[in-house]
Order: structure tokens, then sequence, then C-alpha cells
């Protein structure tokens, strides 16, 4: 798309960071954390006010906003330094930039489901992979601000994985477009991160990535959407007691995944499943615990297509999911916690012994990124993105709230092979939209 860069600066906190907190060190939770960056991206509505000087103030009140939050999440505001397992907090400022699309309506493109498939990553402030080295300039947050001739605005966010995982970047997205709108309410981010698991020197030097998960090779990527009746029926078949729409729809989409593994030669598949620590502690985190806190269990099987296998499949996620208790996060706690977390570890991914095919799930669903108002009104749609220009991809799925009602939409990046059997299993057609226009999702624009 034709596009015109309007400005770019680095937005310092409103008010400078102690001297006792120049130097953060991240958690070991945020040490064994993957490399990378994590994407959002925010579309929202078309509005009246949309001449030149109407996004001047647009553009000025986001920036103030943001540096009276960054007094409170000052490590976004930082520089990594060169052990890349601190960051210097000297205030150095997030990435801030503004671009404009002259000639486009940002409801036309969301209509066109083709056009979709590249557009988050087009809005983005630099170009990235999920699977990458830190940034040249060591920065830890990137914003970008995109208008478009219809009125409509677009907010697309970079935050580093090595600092914060989803729920800390919701929070700090939350109380951004709060303060923008002008709200007296202040959300503080509590760092006990620091104290519960401690940063460990053993760990320098180290990086963790998708090295057991990454392919190279050509892949394909689909949205399939579930609505409430879709997820019912899919619930009904569990087998499970009171089955949550993650769990139903999880545990189909690894059938499906299944019988893609079957068709190409393999004999097991194993499900990596990302969870979040927070509620499974006792006492539990709460919701502003601050930086990475999440873990990723596994789930097998052997591969067949038998009838009741879905069942099956559903009672191996929940049982895995349960096994993240209070003992298993206390273990990880303290000076001896990097012990427990290999002790940890070593427990999880027993299942991914054997060779079995694996594929990685991480559910965004129930974060609230629909609840991101900047005054403008909601976000008609919420997404993240990939570089499609990659050859290195893993078999994933990403699950994510639908914009009204209780659906879930799914985010799927497989091997071109495995998404040729995907596009071919009727049970999926029949239940999920395929790639449709997020403005079709109950949309009032539509």
């Amino acid at each position: 798309m034709e596009s015109k860069m309007i400005s770019r600066e680095c937005i310092k906190p409103s008010s400078p960071t102690p001297a006792h907190l120049r130097t953060y060190k991240v958690s070991m939770l945020d040490q064994t954390s993957m490399a990378g960056h994590i994407p959002l991206v925010f579309f929202f509505p078309p509005r009246p006010d949309n001449n030149v000087d109407d996004r001047h103030r647009t553009t000025e009140q986001l920036k103030h906003s943001l540096s009276i939050i960054l007094t409170r999440f000052y490590p976004f505001a930082g520089r990594f330094n060169g052990d890349n397992h601190s960051i210097d907090c000297s205030d150095a400022g997030v990435d801030f930039t503004v671009f404009e699309f002259p000639g486009h309506s940002l409801l036309d493109l969301l209509r066109d489901k083709d056009s979709t498939k590249d557009l988050p990553a087009q809005l983005l402030p630099i170009k990235f992979a999920w699977v990458n080295e830190k940034d040249p300039e060591s920065r830890v947050v990137f914003v970008q601000v995109n208008y478009f001739e219809c009125g409509a605005v677009a907010i697309a966010t970079l935050i580093s994985h090595w600092v914060a995982d989803l729920t800390t970047m919701v929070n700090f997205l939350k109380a951004w477009a709060g303060t923008n709108r002008g709200s007296n309410q202040e959300v503080c981010p509590n760092y006990i991160s620091q104290i519960l698991f401690p940063h460990k020197t053993e760990l320098l030097g180290q990086q963790v990535t998708y090295s057991g998960f990454a392919q190279t090779g050509k892949w394909a990527m689909r949205r399939y959407v579930f609505d409430s009746i879709a997820i019912s029926s899919l619930k009904a078949k569990t087998g499970l007691e009171n089955p949550t729409r993650v769990e139903a729809v999880s545990a189909f989409l690894w059938n499906c995944f299944m019988a893609a593994s079957l068709k190409n030669g393999k004999s097991a598949s194993a499900m990596a499943i990302a969870m979040n620590l927070r509620g499974r502690a006792k006492p539990p985190f709460g919701t502003d615990f601050f930086g990475n806190c999440g873990v990723t269990t596994t789930a097998s099987s052997q591969n067949c297509m038998q009838e009741d296998v879905y069942k099956d499949l559903a009672r191996k996620l929940r049982d895995a999911v349960a096994r993240i208790d209070g003992e298993f996060v206390a273990r990880m706690q303290g000076d001896r916690g990097l012990l427990g977390y290999h002790a940890n570890r070593q427990s999880l991914v027993a299942d991914f012994s054997g060779g079995a095919d694996r594929l990685v799930s991480s559910s965004w669903c129930g974060f609230g990124v629909y609840d991101v108002d900047f005054g403008w009104g909601k976000p008609v749609w919420v997404t993240t993105a990939v570089d499609s220009s990659s050859s290195t991809y893993a078999n994933s799925i990403i699950l994510m709230d639908t914009s009204v009602g209780n659906g879930v939409e799914a985010l799927i990046r497989l091997g071109e092979k495995y998404m040729a059997v995907f596009d071919a299993i009727e049970e999926l057609l029949d239940l999920a939209c395929i790639d449709p226009s997020p403005l079709g999702i109950g949309s009032s624009l539509n």
C-alpha cells in the first residue's frame, strides 16, 4: 500500500526514573522465555475528525499519555544492556512512528479478506520475526500509529518477549488507553517477579529459542473463526465436565493436525501449550505481575483416526494443564528456583520423546484486548501478525477472542502439505468460517 511517514521519535517518561531503578535485572522467568517480539494490532472505527489538524492533536495526545504511563512501566522506555539480561532504564524512550495511508479506506481493506492476510504486518513499526535476535538498537517497545483516509486508526505495537508476556503487554496498553481517554484510574505494575524468581547469573549468555519447533520450507496461514454455535457443538463432544471453549477448539484442531500428521507419514503428534502461571500459583499472583510469567506444558498421542479420539485428546489437554499447579510454581521460586525450573521442564518435555510431530498452541482468549479504548470506542478487530517473507516457521495455533459474542478466532500456521489436509477436512469446513472479513464476525460496521 502507498504510505507516508509523518514522524518518528522516542517518547520518554514524563518524569525521570529514580537512580535506584536505573538497572532492571530481568527475572528468571524472563531469562527462560523465548526470544522475539509480541505483535498486536488494534483496528479502530472511522472518526469524524479526520483532517490534518485533528490527526496532529490525536498524535500529540497519544504521545503525552504514553509519556505519563512510561513512568510506571519504566523498563519499556529503557534499552537492553550488552548481556541482554538487564535493561538500562535511563529513559531513552519508546520508538513511536506515525504513518498515513492516503487513498485507502481501512473498512474497505477489512472487507476484502485477501487484503487482511498481510495487512497487520504492513502496519508494524519494524520488520520482525517471531524468532529473531534482539533489535540492533536494543529497544524494548515499538509503537506505530496508522491513519487511513476514511478516518480509521490502527495502532500497532511490538514488545520484546525477553521483558514481558501478553498479560503485561495488555495491561500496559489498557493503562495507556485509559490515560489517553482521561481515566483517573492509576494502573501500577507489580515488580515482585524479581523477588519471587530472582535473576540467575548461570543463565547469562544463554538464549531460549524455538529450535525444537522451527522448520524451514513453504508454509501457509489460515484464520478459522468458530462462532458460539460451533463451539457448543464441540463442547458437547469432548466428554469433559464443564469444558471451556479453549479446550474444545484446541482438542478439535489437534485432531485435525493429527490427520495431517498421519497423512505426512508421522506416527505420533504432540501439542505444546503456553500457560499463564499467575492464576496457578498458591496464593495466585495478581494480574498486575510485571514481566513473563509462563511455561509450556505438553500432551502427546499416537496418531489415529478412531471415532472417539477427540475425547481422548480433550482429556490429555486438560491433564497437561492440570500438571501446572501451586507446587509446580513454588519449585521455581527463590534462590534454588533454577533447579526447580529444570526439574519441571524435564517432567513436561517427556511427551516430546520419540520424534512426535509438534504443534505449538497459545490461547490469547480472555485477555481483554477488545477493552483497549483510547477514547474513540473499542476496536473492531484485534489481531497479531507474522513475517510472511520468512521460510522459517513452527506449526502453530493462536486462539483469540472475536470482537462480539463468545467465538474463537484461530490463527493457524502450518507447512503447505499439512494445510492441504486441513483444507479438505469436511467437519472443519462445516464448523468454521475460513479467512472471513473481520467485519463479518458480528460487526455492526459491516
